[in-house]
């Protein structure tokens, strides 16, 4: 049965004209009206400007207009710019934000795409737009870089995990494995012992102006490569699905501004990754502490942080593997004579030094004497052997400091600032999956991603600040 019209209800004409204002229309509390009245996207022309012939060829879309489509994309968290477009045709606030009027002709699609091919590939524009807004905030006296929170999460990768080669890489030895290689040799040397890495040049890449080494080729192994995208690695984590992403490194202050970010592949290893992130990104804050989760927990990253006077600041770590009745722990360690002693108070002494930096500590049997915990402690093994790091003071400076009232209050705001990061961005913002392949594109949209998040908050924030004066010149009144 059809739907009968009551005589009574009020239908809208639908073919009538109205006179409507699209600036009225849009509610004034509107997130993106609260941005556009925070944020002067002007500054996009003065980026944009050398990609651009001023004086030749037909008019180009506004620059502003272009960046906006992808900003607007991104904060309303839509699955691609064709939808985003689409529902601009019929969203007003849409349109009010983007500049265009109700007759207006939408931009295709491709739009966006196809200028990224032609001028911005390649270019740092995107990450200055990340910068440029961050600055501001930073002039605005909102971030408090004093701790910085640091962590990484993984993006699905757009690949097919089906289409795959196998394929021999190789592993190369970034400068502060070398720097590490060195002290283990040098340890070596000490000791009377062979060096594991030889002097000669022999799978080091040189810099040819200044002759030092960038990078070293270690050894090689076998990894599974997309065709599909051949800069994402494999994602395999416990329980997790097996799949193609790309991991990012991601740091805030305790206020949550974003300050930082990288994209790798996914199978890089959140300390490897960590070391050039925080040297090229975050020494420049000057930070008093960095704040990491579990999957940080590296002599080597410890060692160099507090190198630049920074806490490093690591949560509790679960013992893995099965637990030993004399375990390391069992074993009291003294700086002053550099040894063990074990519970029978018999010394380990330095033996040998493994190509990680792990000193190996030991004891025969025959030293043990008549020990009544000698079948138990060393089971059918000639010596006892208890492994240190190099760098285990770093690691236990570090536990020291998680041990702390300062320690444990600093930890407890990850789930404020860092993760909530994370929480709103794959919730809200696209985060969980991307939809882009090759590390460089992904890398430039993940830079107006950060950005839009940065937006987002700076444009809460001073909507917030305006309801507290106006709610405070009324109580004054």
């Amino acid at each position: 049965m059809f739907h009968q019209k009551s005589d009574e209800a009020v239908y809208l004409d639908r073919n009538q004209v109205q006179m409507v204002c699209i600036d009225e229309v849009v509610p004034q509390d509107h997130l993106l009206r609260r941005i556009e009245n925070t944020v002067d996207f002007n500054f996009i022309y003065k980026l944009t400007k050398e990609y651009y012939c001023l004086d030749n060829g037909r008019r180009c879309l506004d620059t502003v207009v272009l960046f906006k489509i992808m900003l607007l994309n991104f904060l309303m968290g839509k699955n691609s710019v064709r939808s985003t477009l689409e529902e601009t045709k019929v969203n007003l606030a849409y349109r009010w934000f983007l500049g265009l009027g109700l007759n207006s002709s939408v931009p295709n699609h491709s739009t966006f795409s196809q200028n990224y091919i032609r001028r911005y590939s390649g270019t740092d524009v995107f990450e200055k737009i990340f910068t440029v807004i961050l600055t501001k905030i930073v002039e605005m006296g909102l971030v408090d870089t004093s701790i910085i929170f640091v962590d990484g999460t993984h993006i699905k990768a757009n690949a097919n995990k089906h289409k795959s080669i196998k394929r021999q890489v190789r592993i190369v030895a970034d400068k502060y494995h070398q720097a590490l290689e060195k002290e283990v040799d040098e340890f070596r040397e000490l000791n009377g012992r062979d060096k594991y890495h030889s002097d000669d040049q022999d799978g080091f890449t040189i810099d040819d102006k200044t002759g030092e080494i960038i990078e070293q080729v270690t050894k090689q192994k076998q990894i599974t490569e997309s065709t599909t995208d051949p800069d994402s690695g494999m994602f395999v984590k416990g329980e997790h699905e097996r799949q193609f992403a790309y991991v990012d490194q991601v740091a805030c202050d305790k206020h949550g501004w974003l300050i930082g970010f990288d994209v790798n592949p996914g199978n890089m290893h959140d300390a490897k990754a960590f070391l050039p992130f925080f040297e090229k990104k975050l020494t420049a804050f000057s930070p008093e502490t960095i704040c990491c989760d579990a999957g940080y927990a590296n002599a080597l990253a410890a060692y160099n942080v507090q190198k630049h006077h920074i806490n490093f600041l690591l949560p509790y770590l679960r013992p893995k593997g099965k637990q030993n009745t004399f375990s390391k722990k069992q074993f009291d360690y003294y700086m002053e004579i550099d040894a063990y002693l074990c519970p029978n108070r018999k010394m380990l002494v330095p033996w040998n030094i493994t190509k990680d930096g792990a000193i190996e500590y030991k004891i025969h049997k025959d030293e043990c004497g008549a020990c009544t915990h000698k079948a138990v402690c060393l089971k059918q093994y000639a010596f006892k052997t208890i492994r240190r790091h190099l760098y285990e003071d770093c690691l236990e400076k570090a536990r020291e400091y998680r041990l702390s009232l300062e320690g444990k209050t600093i930890y407890k705001m990850r789930k404020e600032t860092i993760e909530r990061v994370f929480a709103e961005g794959k919730e809200k913002h696209g985060l969980r999956f991307t939809r882009y392949k090759g590390r460089q594109k992904n890398y430039d949209m993940r830079a107006l991603l950060y950005a839009c998040l940065n937006i987002k908050k700076l444009a809460n924030h001073m909507s917030r600040l305006v309801k507290n004066e106006d709610k405070l010149q009324v109580q004054m009144v």
